[in-house]
């Protein structure tokens, strides 16, 4: 995508908010970079850039800034400067490189080759990846000096920093030891030990080489994330142990995390220039979230790069990029260097809504409720668009409730299914619950043809809830294939009408035959056919699911959802007294 077409996304940005008469709200906001090709130190907004690349956020609040094409370290200070701190040369015709080269010494004659990652070191220097060095550098007292590498050859040699050699450095990050972990595209994860000895880490669940980002997380435990080509892989330094997810997890088609930081030990963002966009990932924690969760969350969804790339500031959905590269963790915001806009960018991060950690959150001060669910069909997602947000906030304007209601998710994969009521029982008896929603769509459970096994299996849910105090409600929810092709006369009727096909999947005339099979125990049941079919049927209706059919319920289908299903339950009898 050229420069002009850039510009024509962001005017058209800038136009439909201005006939439309909203102004988006700033959650992405330019702090350095005017967009001019240039290597101009000064005031934040008119400084210039060549390629932004990496990014690392200091004590003080200063941002570090490794301009790859540059070959310089550039700082953002707190009072809104950009200083080059390190590197040299000038820029050769016709305009958008500094040539490459290696020097040690003082930092301002010194000389990198396609600088990249960044990271600052527990003795307060600044550690670089000079990756076409295949070298790692240090910043520190205005010298420059390399730390591990032979910075005029590639290699794969462990050993002493002095003879260790690395491939393609492009990422760092120090665990609370002071140990430092480098991504070495082309050979996986290395390890720079405080005893100055280099070292290469295999996984047991990838065997691939593709590192191109790393970050460590130090509480509640010691983990290193590495992303590449291929996805992710999560390394536990104590046991030794690792869990690869791959790059269809992330983002569909395939997501590549140039670079990322983590927020906890399950929760991360990466700058994706594949997609060009900025990504939220939340892995697993089983066995009450048995899936990864990931979503765009600035700088569009849509899975050609074509159709997200360009420059705009404003609301995330809106915001623009144009090979984010680089990305760094400050607080509640997201610092991300925006290289083919030639700018550094500021997101402020959305809340970050986490469910399903068993002992985390349930406490006696709330009414607690879980919502039981096929990671197939919903997720729990991003701050107030998630399903359990919308049956928290349904149910506290009722006043039906003594206490606050706060709602959280358990995902259970479809290979889980079995063992589903172990976990509804684990869960129960591990932490204070008052009410478990049952998304009763899988076939293997709620469509059992055998009606008096269902019962058993309800009764005996039953038998383990009611000691505990903890209430079970049933909602007969359907695939989305299921509505989407309803015939109409389904709900003219308002009966199913067994002269007709059934669904695709899970038909409304099975439900209510289960229904009546539990209808006399000490549940409640409500059935969603009608809403979903109704909704369906309206010829202007927006869809409720990402397409393909299948996929999870966009924040148009959470906020369906979670509002019937309250709904529902309050008209089914849900209160006080249930």
């Amino acid at each position: 995508m050229n420069r002009a077409m850039l510009a024509a996304v962001g005017a058209l940005a800038a136009c439909v908010a201005a006939k439309t008469g909203v102004q988006a709200a700033q959650e992405v906001t330019t702090i350095a970079g005017s967009g001019a090709a240039g290597i101009a130190d000064g005031p934040a907004q008119k400084a210039t850039f060549l390629f932004p690349y990496g990014v690392a956020v200091a004590h003080d609040g200063s941002i570090y800034i490794s301009d790859r094409a540059a070959q310089r370290i550039r700082v953002l200070t707190p009072a809104g400067q950009v200083r080059t701190v390190a590197g040299s040369g000038s820029i050769a015709p016709p305009g958008l490189i500094v040539p490459p080269g290696y020097h040690d010494g003082p930092a301002l004659q010194a000389q990198f080759a396609g600088p990249e990652g960044l990271a600052i070191g527990p003795d307060g220097a600044l550690y670089i990846a000079d990756a076409y060095n295949h070298c790692v550098r240090k910043l520190a007292n205005d010298e420059v000096s390399t730390v591990v590498g032979k910075c005029d050859r590639t290699g794969v040699t462990d050993g002493p920093a002095g003879v260790a050699m690395l491939n393609n450095p492009e990422s760092l990050a120090f665990d609370a030891s002071g140990n430092l972990y480098i991504a070495d595209d082309g050979i996986g994860l290395r390890k720079l030990g405080t005893d100055g000895v280099l070292s290469t880490i295999r996984f047991k669940s990838y065997t691939g080489q593709s590192a191109r980002s790393v970050a460590v997380v130090n509480s509640p435990e010691e983990l290193v994330v590495v992303g590449g080509f291929d996805g992710v892989v999560v390394y536990h330094p104590a046991t030794g142990t690792d869990a690869h997810f791959s790059a269809y997890t992330l983002e569909w088609p395939r997501a590549v995390p140039n670079q990322l930081a983590a927020i906890d030990a399950r929760q991360f963002v990466f700058a994706d220039p594949q997609a060009e966009n900025i990504r939220y990932v939340r892995l697993p924690a089983p066995p009450f979230d048995g899936a990864v969760f990931t979503r765009a969350i600035a700088g569009g969804e849509a899975e050609h790069t074509s159709d997200n790339a360009g420059f705009a500031n404003g609301s995330r959905a809106q915001a623009r990029f144009y090979d984010p590269m680089g990305i760094a963790i400050a607080g509640n915001r997201a610092i991300v260097a925006d290289g083919g806009n030639r700018r550094i960018r500021e997101i402020v991060l959305p809340d970050l809504r986490v469910s399903g950690e068993t002992g985390a959150t349930a406490d006696q001060n709330h009414y607690e409720i879980a919502l039981v669910g096929d990671a197939s069909m919903f997720a729990d997602t991003i701050g107030g668009d998630s399903i359990c947000a919308h049956i928290e906030t349904i149910f506290n304007r009722s006043r039906r409730f003594s206490k606050p209601v706060r709602c959280r998710t358990i995902e259970v994969d479809s290979g889980q299914q079995a063992s589903l009521d172990e976990y509804i029982k684990s869960a129960a008896t591990s932490e204070p619950l008052n009410l478990v929603i049952l998304d009763t769509q899988w076939r293997r459970y709620a469509a059992s043809p055998n009606t008096d096994a269902l019962r058993a299996r309800v009764q005996g849910l039953l038998s383990v809830l009611a000691p505990l105090r903890t209430k079970l409600a049933l909602v007969w929810n359907y695939p989305p294939q299921d509505v989407a092709f309803a015939d109409a006369e389904w709900v003219q009727n308002g009966t199913w009408d067994n002269s007709l096909p059934p669904s695709p999947g899970l038909s409304y005339g099975r439900s209510l035959t289960m229904e009546k099979t539990l209808r006399d125990l000490p549940i409640l049941q409500y059935d969603l056919y009608k809403d979903l079919v109704t909704y369906e049927l309206r010829l202007d209706a927006p869809p409720l699911f990402t397409p393909p059919i299948g996929a999870l319920p966009n924040p148009r289908g959470n906020a369906f959802l979670g509002d019937r299903i309250a709904t529902g339950l309050l008209g089914a009898g849900l209160g006080l007294n249930f």
